[in-house]
């Protein structure tokens, strides 16, 4: 096989050319051989030309619309940093992802990575430059670049991303039990309404008999619904699509905010899984060497909710100002005593990083335990709802049957 490499001689000079080897790991080994540090190692097509560079296909084309998981975002900054604590040079490392990555889109975005650093950019200054890298993942490679240990920022990176991960898939995992019941109660209610509950009506009215209150509610119910359908469903979808606009809109977040913090039950939900999300993020910045300044806009910008973004913007002031953070936070009334305590301590021994991680792992463990709390509550309900929704059709259809027999006895 033929490789285009590109290596750094032992003059400093950048030198490209041609080898021939059997694998790209024998293809390295002689560079190194020769003095040379590899920089990329890539297959030649015909004639020497990259395969990186073939033409890209109408298929292609289509695998790059979507977007780009954060598990793969994730397993990206893992391999890189286990590839880079094995000794491997960052261009090489990304090379090796680029060469296995599945994922056309974070390929390409990876692929311009190691093209800006090829041109003598820091990573950090090249990630900036793609959309799909946060400011978090950004600033923490830019700590681990200056402190010369990017190898555990990557690792940090990943860390953070596993646990924001975890996070929202606890809160999925929770919500997926009372959200599957109900569209299935709803599902039920559609069926019957739609299919048995006409054919039973024409049965009774064959019988001629008396229909009791309820089944006669039922049935007009029925009626209400087949001749408005087209009306319930524009409502529904109405009231859905209005409420995700009120929580995205510019002008009514803030209210939508305070709103979800003062709903019973939901509001200590809400409430932690942000605290959660932020403290996670702070503590990550600070521990890597982030200055504080920089680690609270992040925190206030991946909080999501605009009154716990207040408490953090309270705090980012104060440390303007080189007041002391713990009191920032009492004074902001939004963060818990226990909190501004650990927070305090935290900046009187100089141990900051480790106190903002116990704060987050508290948090983590404090919506872990509401959620169980919460799921073992809702599980009685709503067996109670669907066996209500079941009652409700029982007595209703065969109420009238029991009382044609009757009759008929």
């Amino acid at each position: 096989m033929n490789f285009r490499y590109k290596a750094r001689a032992a003059d400093g000079k950048i030198l490209e050319g041609l080898l021939e080897a059997d694998n790209q790991g024998l293809a390295l080994e002689s560079l190194r051989q020769r003095g040379m540090m590899p920089l990329s190692v890539n297959q030649a097509g015909r004639g020497g030309v990259s395969t990186a560079k073939r033409q890209v296909s109408i298929f292609d084309k289509l695998q790059r619309i979507g977007t780009v998981p954060g598990k793969t975002m994730m397993v990206f900054f893992r391999q890189l940093a286990t590839m880079i604590q094995a000794g491997l040079s960052l261009t090489m490392a990304l090379e090796i992802v680029i060469e296995q990555e599945k994922n056309l889109i974070f390929r390409d975005t990876i692929n311009a990575v190691k093209n800006g650093i090829d041109q003598g950019m820091p990573m950090s200054h090249a990630m900036k430059q793609q959309r799909l890298f946060s400011p978090m993942a950004t600033s923490l490679v830019q700590a681990g670049e200056e402190g010369g240990i990017l190898d555990n920022a990557l690792d940090r990176v990943a860390s953070l991303l596993e646990k924001q991960a975890a996070l929202k898939s606890k809160i999925k995992s929770a919500m997926f039990y009372p959200s599957f019941v109900m569209l299935f109660a709803v599902g039920v209610v559609v069926v019957f309404i739609a299919f048995i509950l006409p054919k039973f009506k024409q049965v009774f009215d064959g019988m001629g008999i008396e229909l009791p209150m309820l089944t006669q509610m039922m049935f007009d119910f029925g009626d209400y619904c087949e001749n408005n359908w087209m009306m319930m469903l524009i409502v529904a979808v109405s009231v859905i699509v209005g409420l995700i606009w009120l929580c995205s809109s510019k002008t009514t977040k803030p209210m939508m905010d305070r709103v979800k913090l003062k709903v019973p039950i939901i509001s200590g939900l809400v409430f932690k899984s942000v605290m959660a999300r932020s403290t996670q993020t702070l503590a990550s910045l600070v521990s890597a060497g982030v200055p504080i300044l920089r680690g609270l806009e992040m925190a206030r910008d991946v909080a999501g909710n605009v009154v716990v973004q207040t408490g953090y913007e309270n705090l980012l002031e104060a440390a303007k100002r080189g007041s002391s953070l713990g009191d920032a936070a009492r004074a902001a009334k939004i963060f818990p005593i226990l909190v501004c305590q650990m927070v305090r301590i935290g900046e009187e021994t100089g141990h900051l990083d480790s106190m903002l991680e116990k704060v987050a792992a508290w948090y983590d463990q404090e919506l872990d335990e509401q959620l169980k709390a919460l799921t073992s509550l809702l599980e009685p309900f709503m067996i109670m709802f669907v066996g209500g929704i079941v009652a409700l059709i029982a007595m209703s259809i065969f109420g009238p049957i029991t009382a044609a027999m009757s009759q008929m006895g």
